[in-house]
């Protein structure tokens, strides 16, 4: 069965009409776009291609073979090798409600279909060298989650703000007001990296504080315009 990947794009707002042209060229059947803004300092623009402090944050589900070939072809066309101009990275997909989902979201309606409707498509790669870092925490908060990443060698990250909803259950279990405004920060870096980064996160901004952050990560499969140090 064909694998699938979330494809993120992370640009400077005033390249952000001329990626989604791009996108429409090469034809991808659904994307997603948000604002966001870049938290990386002058001395990591080496690294990152987050110059610009105003974001435009694309999203995708592709066919992982698909998902490869437009983030090579991102990487030329936008000259994502050049510090400044983004990044782009895709995260293996582990499963879906159903193959008629995955042919929705891919627009590939020849994916194989064994046994009629499927309840899950299961998408599993364990050797990854990159992840990404999702924390979620109240507005306002992205600084001290930052300071704490940074500590710990991360490179820079990008913030996106939201909307949390969820049930009165749950905000009583877990302490935290689901229904409020919310940052979410999103840090590329290396496999090796993550476990001290998110662990620097949770002691400085997480629950037990009025950051409330909330931390996880997920597999980087393919990737273009980002530097670490082992790579230079």
């Amino acid at each position: 069965m064909e694998t699938a990947s979330f494809l993120t794009v992370v640009i400077n707002r005033s390249h952000g009409e001329k990626t989604l042209r791009f996108f429409e060229e090469e034809k991808v059947p659904l994307v997603l776009s948000a604002l966001g803004q870049g938290t990386a300092t002058s001395d990591t623009l080496d690294y990152l291609g987050l110059g610009e402090s105003e974001k435009q944050i694309l999203f995708s589900v592709l066919t992982a073979g698909r998902a490869k070939e437009i983030t090579a072809l991102l990487n030329r066309r936008l000259k994502l090798y050049i510090p400044g101009n983004g990044i782009a990275y895709t995260i293996p997909l582990r499963s879906f409600a159903g193959i008629t989902a995955l042919k929705w979201l891919t627009a590939d309606f020849a994916i194989d279909q064994k046994n009629g409707e499927q309840e899950e498509a299961t998408a599993v790669n364990q050797d990854n060298a990159y992840e990404l870092i999702v924390a979620i925490m109240n507005r306002g908060y992205t600084d001290q989650v930052m300071n704490a990443a940074r500590a710990a060698q991360a490179r820079g990250g990008t913030v996106i703000h939201a909307l949390g909803t969820g049930r009165e259950e749950a905000e009583k279990f877990f302490g935290i007001s689901i229904a409020r405004e919310k940052d979410m920060v999103l840090i590329v870096t290396t496999a090796a990296a993550r476990n001290s980064i998110i662990k620097a996160i949770v002691a400085e901004a997480g629950v037990q504080t009025k950051a409330h952050a909330i931390v996880f990560s997920l597999p980087v499969s393919e990737i273009a315009g980002i530097r670490m140090s082992e790579d230079d």
